[in-house]
């Protein structure tokens, strides 16, 4: 009947699409009401019967209403555009009720998360009809690449507390994790970038003095030349010049035999992304390689997207490729476990084994 759940018998019964637990008011009201249908039954006493009908009566209604309340509820959930190992993200649920004419009660959202990650139990009191809440909670990936959030279950002990009544919602979401930012090396040998041909300098927002021209709506006030600006009566504004970097092209050499400990190539992931974030804040255009992929070269930190998505997919090769990625212009950063993979006619700046 549901070809989807798993073999696991404790997994198969979180997976149901309804199910039920006895709270301890609960408990014992479903005892009592026991007891007392086992008295009526032997004595025959109406009041006894009256009791009864009464008791199961309420078992009946808080089922029934129970039902009501969480029907035309949907669950929307909103990620972060960009979500790291290892750290905290803000999750937002938005649960919109569909109904048309009664509000949903005391109910609880929790996503089903994978195993290792817990995600907090979300409640609210009331959510109207056609009315739409959200809350955010924090959420924690331990490793980078896809996940999975499989649903999510809403549970209610509304009206009166007797049961807990839990329904699953499937519906995936994959979500991609970035590997961690790690914190580079020594970055040294940047002084030997530059060295060749560079572009004509160009003004900008840091650098040595360049020239003066007028303010412009948007312009930064702190670089008014205030002095020159009282003998002109215009607002003049000090232009710095700004030097192109030179392209730099990040080699992370996967492959590796399999004794590499896999935490020794997380380490190393970590490490890349760490230093194409540094290099890019600093303005080098920067360009990613695998011995598969390739990202385009790219400059800024809207760059880094493209680079933390290669990094968070890439996993350890077991064989070389059959040829280099790399070109003649490429001027090469290697990440590998080992010793430096041949690069052809690329230019090697440095080696940073992890």
């Amino acid at each position: 009947m549901y070809p989807h759940l798993p073999m696991n018998p404790r997994q198969w019964f979180h997976h149901l699409p309804r199910r039920f637990t006895f709270t301890r008011i609960g408990g014992i009201f479903t005892l009592v009401t026991v007891l007392v249908s086992i008295g009526s039954f032997n004595t025959g006493n109406n009041l006894l019967y009256l009791l009864f009908g009464m008791l199961l009566s309420l078992m009946i209604a808080s089922g029934v209403l129970s039902e009501e309340v969480m029907k035309g509820l949907v669950v929307e959930r909103v990620f972060a555009q960009q979500i790291f190992a290892g750290t905290p993200t803000l999750v937002t649920l938005k649960v919109h009720n569909r109904k048309r004419r009664i509000p949903s009660f005391s109910i609880s959202i929790t996503d089903r998360t994978p195993a290792g990650m817990t995600a907090p139990a979300n409640y609210f009191l009331k959510v109207d009809r056609g009315q739409t809440v959200q809350v955010s909670y924090w959420l924690t990936f331990p490793r980078r690449g896809w996940w999975t959030i499989e649903g999510y279950e809403i549970s209610t002990r509304f009206p009166f507390d007797l049961f807990c009544k839990v329904r699953f919602i499937r519906s995936p979401v994959s979500v991609l994790v970035y590997p961690a930012l790690g914190q580079p090396p020594h970055l040294r040998f940047l002084s030997l970038v530059g060295e060749g041909n560079r572009p004509q300098v160009q003004p900008g927002g840091e650098g040595e003095f360049l020239a003066l021209r007028d303010f412009r709506p948007g312009d930064d006030a702190r670089r008014i030349y205030w002095k020159a600006s009282a003998r002109r009566d215009v607002l003049l504004l000090r232009e710095l010049e700004r030097q192109h970097h030179e392209a730099l092209t990040l080699y992370f050499y996967s492959v590796a035999p399999a004794s590499l400990e896999p935490q020794r190539l997380e380490q190393g992931v970590s490490l890349c992304a760490g230093l194409a974030y540094e290099l890019l804040h600093r303005g080098y255009p920067v360009a990613l390689v695998t011995p598969q992929e390739r990202t385009a070269m790219g400059q800024g930190l809207s760059h880094l997207d493209a680079i933390l998505r290669l990094l968070a997919v890439v996993e350890r090769l077991p064989q070389p490729p059959a040829q280099t990625p790399l070109t003649a212009q490429d001027r090469c950063i290697v990440l590998s476990p080992g010793s430096s993979p041949p690069l052809g006619a690329a230019q090697l700046l440095a080696h940073l084994p992890f």
